[in-house]
């Protein structure tokens, strides 16, 4: 009402000043009323003056109404009860009121952002109680009193309280308090190679959808270009949390298309080219770059048809010999030992030219001459994983990958895409493949935003590397020693989240506490745990860290192997552990975990130079590495039905710690998950098919708490 108001009032303000111009430019020369405003000011600002202040009214009231309902929105955006208590009687009108302001039609990708609550800070207390809570299984008595004494002098501290003060400072004027310093000190300061320790990858779907290569990477283009143009045009439907009208944060999706990490001696940067009108892709083939147009210049996408068409040139361009230059492998190095050698190439305009083809690019393909069954999710994994050394620049923000039969995967660069965003655009691109009865793309008129129009021939890219085969040959070797010290497995149990569900059990905790058991069983103890949470209900919002390890998995994971513990007592604790790891979830979701907080803490003591640094951030229990790094990856993204044939069968990462183990898993409709390991054969102590093995047994022996007639399967690979 109020908008309606200030925009009657601003449209009649307007009217009546433009009124006055006309009426008094027909009766008078235009020369005679510009000199009686002069000579008698007095009297036109009294003509004017009506217009003035409808016009500065309106403009005002609606100036206050967007502030006020901004604030508002922002206010019910940050209400958690919908998911916490989501039978509660407040809900109704939560959602009555969030509707009324938002409207029900769900808006396109950006509409939301101004809208969305900014990112609190944590109370210290809070943080404080749930840290020592997460260290205390892994600790000793005597230890756990050294960590909690230091925990208390923290948080007592007029230094502390600094900090805090300054964070929340930081919290209001930024927005999203944590966002510059997790890019740039997760990763782009990082100073390790990438390609294990910071990108992850995807696979295709369960059933091959066509065994043309070409084809298959045709409709992968097209369909990830159509994605990034709709979310650049505010035309693709926003992310909206399941059942609710509430947004999540949209900011990452630019950086999906046109966007490279550039290395650099102390800190990496991004390089974003959207703002530019750059309409071609990068093929790599056979070791081998090239250039193909894939967009006209006014912004139509190239037909399938038509892709396929550069495809099949780029093909015949590359030949069947593997170019052993190996140009690619340098995106595997250490980030300042890349950085010396990209200033080198830098210096040549022939390099310069193909390494920003390659950044400002839609997007990358890789044509890989390997052909692994798409059953065969180990290999598949390891060669979207990593590739042969010569397939793969690591820096790319994706890099789409077609094996010979047309089995398809995806490596993303971390920095600015986490899974839930690139998950997306995966998402889209596969639900949009379309292909006839011989599995070959159709005509433009048989896909929606296709377009067909004269293109430029491909080009090669050249390189001029004649000063640094030393580097080259050293970067090689570099990258094929981390590939074959990178063991990676993918595993099934053989059912899925329909059995913890039908024992009202979160899925979720369920795959956790197996992880804890098969952790136990293997190495005889307990290591500090990573899970990924979302926090895109915020603005610019990540993630957060869950510490599912905790007292109660502890006793879980004892009382299974113990035969003095009835079956029922070790349900109660299973059940226990699991209520905490869901409970431990919803606050990292609102933005109430406990790591990026003393991140945030921790950077700000560093960067005001505290002397001595807080004792609790030189204490034994803060120097923990997360052992092991887990993540589910995400599905159903996309508001659409997928055959489970033909969902992404799931993807993973490399382990955080070289002692440690990276589990990625996906759930896969009612009845399969799959868990995708991944530690280093250097690691005496880690072995990633005993420990993928070693989950599914124990989800297995889990589930026979509760289906104790049910066999066992012992076929866990796959």
């Amino acid at each position: 009402m109020a908008s309606t108001v200030a925009g009657f009032l601003v449209a009649g303000g307007m009217g009546a000043l433009v009124n006055c111009y006309i009426s008094s430019s027909v009766m008078i020369p235009l020369g005679i009323l510009v000199q009686e405003v002069f000579v008698q000011p007095l009297v036109a600002l009294r003509s004017l003056l009506p217009a003035m202040v409808g016009f500065l009214g309106g403009t005002l009231v609606l100036l206050v109404w967007h502030f006020l309902k901004t604030r508002v929105v922002r206010f019910l955006l940050d209400y958690n009860g919908w998911f916490l208590t989501p039978k509660h009687p407040i809900n109704k009108l939560w959602y009555l009121m969030t509707i009324a302001l938002l409207g029900r039609t769900t808006k396109g990708a950006g509409w939301y952002q101004d809208y969305l609550p900014s990112l609190p800070v944590p109370p210290l207390d809070h943080t404080c109680k749930m840290y020592l809570a997460s260290v205390r299984p892994l600790l000793s008595p005597e230890e756990y009193k050294d960590t909690e004494k230091a925990v208390n002098e923290f948080k007592s501290s007029p230094r502390t309280r600094l900090l805090q003060l300054v964070l929340r400072l930081k919290g209001w004027w930024s927005r999203n308090w944590i966002a510059e310093w997790w890019l740039n000190y997760i990763y782009l300061r990082q100073r390790t190679p990438i390609c294990f320790n910071s990108n992850y990858y995807t696979t295709g779907t369960l059933h091959p959808t066509t065994k043309h290569q070409l084809d298959r990477a045709a409709m992968l283009l097209f369909g990830s270009t159509t994605f990034g143009k709709l979310c650049r045009e505010g035309k693709m439907e926003t992310v909206m949390a399941e059942g609710t009208s509430v947004p999540f944060c949209m900011n990452g999706y630019r950086y999906l298309n046109n966007t490279a990490r550039i290395p650099g001696k102390e800190m990496d940067r991004i390089v974003h080219y959207g703002n530019e009108n750059h309409t071609h892709t990068v093929v790599c083939r056979q070791g081998q770059f090239y250039r193909i147009q894939i967009m006209s210049k006014d912004g139509k996408v190239l037909s399938p048809q038509g892709i396929k068409a550069q495809l099949e040139k780029v093909v015949n361009m590359a030949g069947d010999k593997l170019d052993e230059t190996g140009i690619a492998s340098f995106t595997s190095l250490p980030r300042a030992t890349w950085a010396e050698i990209h200033e080198r190439l830098e210096t040549s305009p022939v390099n310069s030219a193909s390494l920003h083809a390659i950044d400002s690019a839609w997007s990358l393909v890789c044509l890989d001459t390997e052909a692994y069954d798409v059953s065969d999710l180990t290999h598949t994994s390891q060669q979207f994983f990593h590739g042969n050394g010569y397939n793969r620049w690591f820096d790319k923000s994706c890099s789409f990958i077609v094996m010979a039969n047309g089995n398809c995967g995806a490596n993303v660069e971390h920095s600015t895409l986490d899974a839930t965003v690139a998950g997306q655009q995966w998402e889209y691109s596969l639900s949009e493949e379309l292909y006839d009865g011989e599995g070959h793309v159709l005509p433009s008129s048989s896909y929606p935003h296709a377009h067909d129009f004269p293109v430029d021939p491909p080009t090669k890219m050249e390189w001029e590397v004649a000063d640094i085969k030393e580097k080259l040959s050293e970067a090689k070797k570099s990258l094929s020693e981390m590939i074959a010290d990178s063991d990676l497995v993918a595993v099934t149990p053989g059912f899925g989240k329909s059995v913890p569900k039908s024992h009202r059990l979160s899925p979720d905790g369920f795959y956790q506490m197996a992880m804890q058991l098969a952790y136990y069983r293997l190495h005889k103890g307990f290591v500090l745990t990573y899970e990924s949470a979302t926090t895109r209900f915020y603005y610019e919002g990540r993630t957060e860290t869950i510490r599912p390890m905790s007292d109660l998995s502890v006793a879980f994971v004892k009382a299974m192997d113990d035969p003095s513990v009835t079956r029922d007592q070790v349900k109660k604790l299973l059940k226990m552990a699991i209520e905490y790891q869901c409970d431990y979830k919803m606050k990292a979701m609102r933005g109430l975990g406990v790591d990026r907080h003393l991140l945030g803490l921790y950077i700000l003591a560093k960067g005001l130079d505290m002397k001595p640094m807080p004792r609790l951030f030189e204490d034994k229990a803060f120097q923990f590495t997360f052992k092991l790094s887990t993540s589910q990856t995400p599905t159903h993204m996309m508001k659409r039905k997928f055959k489970v044939p033909n969902v992404c069968p799931g993807g993973g990462f490399g382990t955080v710690d070289k002692d440690g183990y990276g589990v990625s898993y996906i759930v896969i409709g009612e009845d399969r998950v799959n868990f995708y390991v991944n530690s280093k054969r250097s690691c005496a102590e880690t072995d990633s098919t005993r420990f993928g093995e070693a989950i599914c047994r124990a989800l297995w022996d889990m589930r026979s708490l509760y289906e104790p007639d049910v066999p066992h399967s012992d076929n866990f690979i796959c």
